[in-house]
């Protein structure tokens, strides 16, 4: 049985041989099933961004190696090529990376580069349009003419247009608004029900994380530190604080009350699992 992507005992060196060597990664071993959920998280220089841009390819290891499909991506020119149209990054701050002279054209580079049909490009550029939000009327206009949250909307749209089997998000609501960052958390539900494809997300923020993912990876000094379900990792917030990370604000609160105590699970990570609990004790106490 092949994984969307695994990750046999990778070990990353920045300058390499030379004394301002940096391990960023030390032997990391990772296993990422199809169709899955997962969220990344690590404090900055954690190595999370070094991870993802292994995934496809951007970076090459100094030991181990990543299969897509059960296919080592550096085995040979044509293998590297098609881990990078089965494996769609997202980089923090998508929207700067735009440059064609239309929306459509954005939208279509990627899939112009696998050499589809026209026909085929445009059912792609078309879906990745109707994923997004980006209307009709805005492909024919320059990306620069739009806002800032268009802008990422058609960044975005351009990964999707390559309809990758795996599609990673690093930071994918950065800078953006409490509605803007629902917005996107919503989009990326979304597609993932609609496609069933594998959805990577690396961010900072816990409340986003922990209404996208599943299962959470922790990285930390470049080594998986934490591997589980949310409940599994958010249970463990003072091992996470000490790790330079934050928790769910609710999952704060939650710890608190535990404190004081009061019996209350120690995996509180939304508010909704919240209501929830809290429900359950209210109709405890009515019962007695």
């Amino acid at each position: 049985m092949s994984f969307a992507i695994e990750v046999k005992n990778l070990t990353h060196l920045y300058s390499p041989g030379t004394p301002h060597q940096v391990t960023a990664l030390k032997n990391i071993n990772l296993q990422i099933e199809h169709g899955e959920i997962l969220g990344i998280i690590g404090h900055t220089g954690s190595g999370k961004s070094t991870l993802i841009s292994h995934f496809n390819g951007l970076l090459k290891p100094n030991e181990g190696c990543v299969l897509v499909d059960g296919v080592d991506i550096h085995t040979n020119k044509e293998t590297l090529r098609n881990s990078r149209f089965k494996v769609g990054l997202c980089f923090q701050y998508p929207e700067y990376q735009l440059f064609e002279e239309t929306v459509y054209k954005d939208i279509a580079f990627g899939p112009k580069n696998m050499k589809l049909s026209e026909e085929e490009i445009r059912n792609r550029v078309l879906r990745a349009a109707q994923y997004t939000g980006v209307s009709g009327e805005m492909l024919d206009k320059s990306p620069f003419d739009l806002s800032g949250g268009e802008k990422r909307r058609v960044a975005i749209a351009g990964v999707m247009a390559m309809e990758p089997q795996v599609l990673v998000f690093d930071e994918p609501a950065a800078g953006l608004d409490p509605a803007g960052r629902k917005a996107l958390t919503d989009l990326i539900k979304d597609y993932h029900r609609s496609t069933g494809c594998t959805v990577i997300v690396v961010s900072h923020s816990m409340e986003d994380i922990a209404k996208l993912a599943k299962r959470l990876i922790v990285i930390n000094d470049g080594q998986v530190a934490m591997d589980g379900t949310l409940s599994e990792v958010f249970s463990q917030s003072e091992k996470l604080t000490g790790m330079g990370l934050d928790v769910p604000e609710i999952t704060k609160i939650f710890a608190e009350i535990r404190k004081r105590g009061f019996d209350v699970p120690p995996d509180v990570y939304s508010v909704e699992y919240a209501e929830q609990i809290i429900l359950s004790m209210a109709g405890r106490r009515d019962a007695q």
